[in-house]
C-alpha cells in the first residue's frame, strides 16, 4: 500500500510527461485503484514464486548454476531477477491498464474491463513488455544481491541468526 502512495502520482506525472497532455489536480488520482491492486498482486506473486522456486530447487528441478552453493533455492541475483519477472509477467495486464489510465488518452467512462478486452483483441497488450523484463532483471535481479550483502553483515554485526525469505 506505501509503495502505491508513492508509485500513484510520480507515474502518473511520468505518464503524462511522456504522452504530453496535460493534467489537473483531481486527473493525478486517475489510475490509482488499478495501481494498488497492480502492487498488491505483484508483491503476492513476488512471495509465492520465492516460495515455488525452494520447493523446486530443493527437489532438483532448477539448474545448479542458478542455486546457491547448496542447492536449496536461487542465487541473490536470480531471485530478484526470475521471480521478480514471473511476478510481473502476473500482473502485466493490470500495468497495462494503469498506464493508459493514467496517460489520459481514455476516457474514465471507459471501464478497466473493456480496455483489458481491447488490448486483449487488438494485440497491444503487450507492448513493452521485453524492455519492462529487461529492466525487470537488471534492477530487481541487482537489488536483490544488494538486499543479500547488506542483511548478511548486519545480521553478523548484530550477531543474530537470518530468518527471511532467503
Amino acid at each position: 500500500f506505501e509503495r502505491a502512495l508513492v508509485e500513484i502520482p510520480t507515474d502518473f506525472f511520468k505518464v503524462r510527461q511522456q504522452v504530453e497532455n496535460k493534467y489537473t489536480l483531481k486527473s493525478i488520482l486517475d489510475g490509482a485503484g488499478v495501481t494498488m491492486a497492480r502492487n498488491s498482486l505483484l508483491y503476492t506473486s513476488f512471495m509465492v514464486y520465492v516460495d515455488l522456486s525452494k520447493q523446486l530447487c530443493s527437489n532438483g528441478y532448477v539448474p545448479k548454476v542458478f542455486m546457491v552453493e547448496d542447492g536449496s533455492g536461487l542465487s541473490p541475483f536470480s531471485k530478484g531477477a526470475i521471480c521478480a519477472n514471473l511476478a510481473w509477467l502476473t500482473c502485466w495486464p493490470m500495468d497495462v491498464i494503469k498506464t493508459q489510465r493514467q496517460s489520459g488518452n481514455y476516457p474514465s467512462t471507459v471501464s478497466s474491463y473493456t480496455l483489458l478486452k481491447e488490448n486483449f483483441v487488438s494485440g497491444k497488450l503487450l507492448r513493452g513488455l521485453v524492455p519492462g523484463l529487461i529492466r525487470s532483471t537488471i534492477s530487481n535481479g541487482s537489488s536483490m544481491v544488494v538486499y543479500e550483502y547488506v542483511h548478511v553483515h548486519l545480521s553478523q554485526i548484530a550477531g543474530v541468526s537470518r530468518r527471511d525469505m532467503t
